[in-house]
């Protein structure tokens, strides 16, 4: 990327979440730093492929709608929280926990944002890698796209290019196998509806790793126990 344009991202990303971060009472510079570092790296894959002022003003309005919601629901979580404590301050537990001097250790925000990204790292990177839904450079761009959104909103993207993968991979083998274990019209319906219903990273690799057992239980059934047999574009063995 041209230096003068990621000059131009780092200085705007940085004045944009400061002034955004401010107006919410947030003046920790901790906190600070980590959403426009999150925001600047997710502007500077967006425009990986169109360096137009255009598109950065895009992406940066964007971003920033994304930290004003993020930041918002924050605030609200805490409001509720605090409103629970003064309703339950007198219960057993928290009688307990005062007199122990116990007190549970609050997560900041980024923190909070990183461990619900966690997970759906480690499925991308890992498993989805091992079962070929996506390439080890697919998995390390689909993680940069958490940065800078709602995790869940970003999840729902990855799942619909996992699903399309999954799908395009199966129909064929269906086609080379003469429909294999879903020989009939009414399992592959049924099969493209499981797919379609899969709302989450995790559901997918469940799924696909349910499917690749039929599958590989069927060439072992009807094709004297071949060790791999060709599926979505790749030799497979069985596991």
């Amino acid at each position: 990327m041209d230096r003068d344009l990621q000059q131009l991202i780092e200085v705007n990303a940085k004045g944009r979440v400061f002034v955004t971060c401010s107006s919410r009472g947030i003046t920790d510079l901790s906190v600070i730093q980590y959403y426009g570092d999150v925001i600047r790296q997710a502007i500077e894959a967006g425009v990986s492929g169109d360096a137009s002022p255009l598109a950065f003003n895009r992406l940066l309005d964007e971003q920033i709608a994304w930290l004003e919601a993020e930041l918002d629901r924050e605030r609200d979580a805490r409001e509720e929280q605090a409103n629970h404590v003064k309703v339950d301050v007198e219960s057993p537990q928290k009688r307990e926990k005062k007199e122990s001097g116990y007190v549970p250790e609050a997560k900041s925000m980024p923190e909070k944002l990183a461990d619900r990204r966690a997970g759906m790292d480690s499925l991308l990177k890992n498993e989805c890698v091992s079962l070929k839904l996506i390439t080890p450079g697919q998995a390390k761009k689909m993680t940069r796209r958490f940065l800078g959104k709602d995790p869940k909103v970003a999840e729902e993207e990855v799942v619909v290019e996992l699903r399309n993968t999954l799908y395009s991979q199966i129909r064929q083998f269906i086609r080379s196998h003469k429909g294999g274990p879903w020989s009939s019209h009414n399992a592959q319906s049924d099969l493209r509806m499981d797919i379609a219903s899969t709302k989450s990273v995790s559901a997918v690799v469940t799924l696909t790793q349910h499917i690749f057992n039929e599958r590989d239980e069927w060439l072992q059934d009807n094709k004297g126990g071949l060790t791999g047999r060709f599926f979505g574009g790749r030799f497979w063995t069985k596991r």
